[in-house]
């Protein structure tokens, strides 16, 4: 399976002489540049062929692509109960009166960003100047596969926003990685570091 270097994404589905049918799925990030997206993607085929050749399904996130590949046909379609995974900063933050607020408000935009973000359903913002967080800045990102339409989008940012709430309530970063979406913030600007 190729990746479109100007889309940066690519499904399918493979056929072999019995009646398994295999379906796969890769994704850049929205910004990743066309050498990154090819390496990252290059790199998640020969980790997943070493590790899991065996298995009837796989999923593998790098910060810059997703792969995934199942017996199940999942195009076009996400599950509560989809491979999930979450990561934080092991830094709280200080103020979580005006924080968390913060945070919920970037959440928010991100979403409403992706809504309108046509097919790419890709969005990344910073919030500064936030009122009683001084010198803070919150960076967000989110995304679907493009395999999803928006109202499958959206139905798994929200589930991904309610892990997010119970997983990192405190911290001053986290990830919460779906096998349809997932939604990032940190304290730092993470974008430039990885997609450049």
């Amino acid at each position: 399976m190729e990746v479109t270097p100007a889309t940066g994404f690519a499904s399918s589905s493979f056929s072999s002489s019995g009646d398994s049918t295999l379906y796969a799925l890769a994704q850049c990030r929205g910004d990743a540049n066309t050498d990154l997206c090819r390496k990252c993607i290059k790199d998640s085929g020969k980790v997943l062929h070493a590790n899991c050749s065996n298995q009837a399904q796989a999923y593998i996130w790098y910060d810059l692509c997703f792969v995934r590949y199942d017996i199940v046909n999942f195009l076009g379609n996400w599950m509560v109960d989809g491979a999930e995974t979450s990561m934080f900063n092991s830094v709280d933050t200080h103020n979580l009166l005006a924080f968390i607020p913060a945070v919920i408000k970037v959440i928010e935009n991100l979403k409403s960003m992706v809504r309108t973000s046509g097919d790419d359903l890709f969005a990344k913002m910073v919030a500064s100047n936030i009122t009683n967080l001084e010198g803070v800045s919150i960076y967000g990102m989110a995304e679907c596969t493009r395999d999803m339409n928006e109202s499958t989008c959206m139905e798994c940012l929200d589930h991904v926003e309610g892990l997010l709430h119970k997983e990192c309530r405190n911290r001053s970063g986290c990830r919460i990685l779906h096998n349809s979406c997932f939604l990032r913030y940190e304290t730092y600007d993470f974008f430039s570091i990885e997609s450049r």
